[in-house]
């Protein structure tokens, strides 16, 4: 199943950095609309410094360069993608910072990170459920890892123009898969885009003030 997703990947952004060049859109969509989802998934973090992320599909780096602009500081970012094109063209771009070519498979098994976020990643596959199960059985693997918490944004089944490409997610479904499999604490967004929602899970409580209670 893995393997299969990962072709579905390959194949579609490699024609689209054919078309289109090393540029958000040889991801997905445009770099407005980029940008929407990562002010999103920055609301995941209870810091603007001193914090470690994982970018799980990374593609060009660019979520390194939006926390920069944001304001966001000493910063340990690593970055992973099973494109090689991507991952040389990302190192490059931010040489200070760590890429990995590969699957969560590839990273040291000891190394901890204080979050993980993952964007536009679980929108592709054979079905629902077998895109579905991806993501439960990458973020177990992640899981005992992270030590704050993980945000993953995905396609909604309630986008109001949906594609014949994608794979579109009920929210509820996430939820309760989040729930099951990782933690009770959970927050939902699919307020910023007519096609996205994006899940924040967190391993213990949190207050208002992002302090652990």
């Amino acid at each position: 199943m893995e393997n299969e997703i990962f072709d579905k990947y390959l194949l579609e952004h490699n024609k689209r950095i054919s078309e289109f060049g090393l540029t958000p859109k040889a991801l997905w969509g445009s770099e407005q609309s980029q940008n929407v989802r990562f002010k999103i998934l920055t609301e995941l973090f209870l810091t603007k410094s001193n914090f470690s992320v994982l970018d799980l599909g990374c593609g060009l780096g660019d979520f390194y360069k939006f926390l920069l602009n944001q304001g966001f500081e000493k910063i340990h970012y690593t970055g992973i993608d099973i494109n090689n094109e991507l991952i040389e063209e990302a190192q490059k771009r931010y040489s200070e910072e760590n890429f990995i070519l590969g699957s969560v498979n590839e990273l040291p098994v000891i190394e901890k990170f204080d979050y993980v976020i993952a964007s536009g990643i679980y929108n592709l596959g054979d079905n629902v459920s077998a895109v579905e199960s991806f993501f439960v059985d990458q973020f177990k693997t992640l899981y005992e890892n992270i030590n704050i918490g993980f945000g993953v944004n995905f396609l909604s089944i309630y986008s109001s123009n949906p594609d014949s490409v994608s794979i579109y997610h009920n929210p509820t479904n996430i939820v309760s898969l989040c729930i099951n499999n990782f933690s009770k604490y959970v927050q939902l967004h699919q307020h910023y885009l007519p096609h996205d929602f994006t899940i924040f899970v967190y391993k213990n409580q949190i207050n208002l003030n992002g302090k652990s209670i």
